[in-house]
């Protein structure tokens, strides 16, 4: 005979206590903020809030994981956590020196290491046009002081 709390699905059950956790964590150092109403919402009212909605939402997940089965946990790819990671780890170690646009087109390069359905030329496109509008938005429009070339 198979024990009734024993969770059928581990993996929703453990994110179930996380999502618990974090919400009382979220209650107990909330606690300082003063909560307000409805219609003068105070600083603390919107952490209150999502952390008990959280704490309701994980306890829900966490019971249910222990009743009902799921699936297995699918198969971890690193390929794209490796190369998505990387590039924007790239791209901030590069735009200092690097510059924006050179910047923004090696990491939608990089980026696109992370599938084996690479097309170098929608690739090389697709980073061209990034470069030029994240230019054009960060640089004119919003006038910030990023260099847009190499220094």
């Amino acid at each position: 005979m198979s024990n009734p709390f024993c969770p059928k699905n581990r993996q929703d059950f453990y994110g179930g206590l996380f999502f618990v956790g974090l919400g009382i964590f979220g209650v107990v150092f909330g606690k300082g903020y003063t909560l307000g109403t409805i219609s003068r919402m105070g600083p603390g009212y919107l952490p209150r809030v999502l952390s008990y909605a959280l704490i309701i939402i994980g306890t829900f997940i966490a019971v249910r994981a222990i009743r009902y089965g799921g699936s297995h946990i699918e198969p971890c790819f690193w390929r794209p956590i490796v190369f998505v990671l990387g590039s924007i780890l790239v791209f901030a170690l590069l735009i200092p020196r690097g510059g924006l646009v050179l910047s923004t087109l090696l990491v939608t390069i990089l980026s696109s290491f992370g599938t084996r359905e690479t097309h170098w030329r929608d690739t090389i496109i697709l980073g061209t046009f990034m470069a030029l509008l994240t230019a054009l938005v960060f640089i004119k429009l919003l006038g910030l002081p990023i260099s847009v070339w190499p220094r």
